[in-house]
């Protein structure tokens, strides 16, 4: 549904929502009738989780107008409510179309009858101890209880009590799953965010490597030591995308990388021109290393910078201080049993 008369999505910039303080015109309120009848249809061009979440929107809003039409009774809160939750819906991302969602999918519970409530505590029932589907009834209350409301139901001996623990329990796992999927969806932002920042990292480190292995081509220490420290940043970087992409899946360990993200170049770096200095001073042998060719230097840079444990390696075996006369320090005698 989508109507210039719609409030304006979350994140609009506070300089578009001034500008449009003088022109904008009062919204119009729509009577309920009218909302159950306008047509959901994606924008042209949409993706398609948008799309299935318009589809999914559109079927609870016509089960909302079936419900309604069953009930005897009218609740004028609850008809508020969902009048209210129409006329603002403006679904233009995917993120606010399943809170749309989840917001109708709650409040056609409380207008739903007997045979509607009935069938959602068969599909709880149907999918206990399911590990695919997010907080399955089993997790968070008693399955014995499930049954006993889903017999009662069958069986049409629905007392108020009943119906009000079998709302309260689908709303609060309703309510579970919308903040699973918040938290998926937000994951999933930040590791796009966080990756195309990592491309162009890497797009960046790239080219400073391959003017860094045009110039070392001619020998010179400086150049073979600019060589081994673009390597050492772009391995470095190069591991933390992997590690991102293939690991890292919790909300708090992705804002815990952002700063990470930010030195991990720096660390590669650091580590390929420590390693670089230590094998050119002949410091630590490697038969491998040839210093009179460009690509050497390139090559230990990237291991190094890719490979903490590596460097972690090296740099051990180089702090460690030897005894003064070579030889191991005596052991302590054992003591003879008395």
């Amino acid at each position: 549904m989508t109507s210039a008369a719609h409030a304006e999505p979350f994140g609009t910039p506070w300089f578009r929502a001034l500008s449009r303080r003088s022109t904008a015109t009062p919204s119009v309120s729509r009577s309920l009738d009218d909302l159950l009848r306008a047509a959901w249809t994606a924008p042209h061009g949409a993706s398609p989780e948008l799309v299935k979440v318009y589809g999914f929107i559109e079927d609870e809003v016509s089960q909302a107008g079936r419900l309604l039409a069953l009930r005897r009774q009218h609740d004028r809160a609850v008809e508020e409510s969902l009048r209210a939750a129409l006329d603002a819906a403006d679904v233009r991302t995917t993120d606010r179309g399943w809170d749309v969602l989840n917001v109708l999918k709650r409040l056609n519970l409380r207008i739903g009858d007997r045979s509607y409530i009935s069938g959602l505590l068969e599909y709880e029932t149907a999918h206990m101890h399911d590990p695919r589907h997010w907080h399955t009834w089993d997790e968070h209350f008693s399955t014995s209880e499930l049954r006993r409301l889903r017999d009662a139901y069958r069986a049409g001996r629905v007392k108020a009590a009943d119906r009000a623990a079998a709302i309260d329990r689908l709303t609060t796992l309703y309510r579970k799953r919308a903040e699973a999927g918040r938290n998926r969806r937000a994951q999933v932002a930040l590791k796009e965010i966080y990756l195309n920042r990592l491309a162009l990292a890497l797009l960046a480190l790239l080219v400073l490597l391959g003017v860094s292995a045009d110039l070392s081509a001619q020998p010179s220490l400086w150049r073979e030591f600019t060589l081994a420290v673009f390597a050492g940043a772009l391995g470095s970087t190069l591991s933390g995308v992997l590690k991102l992409r293939d690991h890292l899946v919790r909300l708090d360990e992705l804002r815990a990388f952002r700063p990470a993200m930010r030195v991990q170049p720096l660390v590669g770096a650091s580590a390929a021109a420590l390693a670089f200095l230590l094998l050119a001073n002949h410091s630590v042998p490697v038969t491998t290393f040839k210093s009179n060719l460009w690509s050497s230097p390139g090559v230990l840079g990237f291991i190094v910078g890719f490979s903490e444990p590596f460097f972690l390696g090296l740099v051990d075996r180089v702090a460690v201080i030897p005894d003064r006369n070579g030889a191991d320090p005596p052991a302590s005698k054992p003591r003879r049993k008395t």
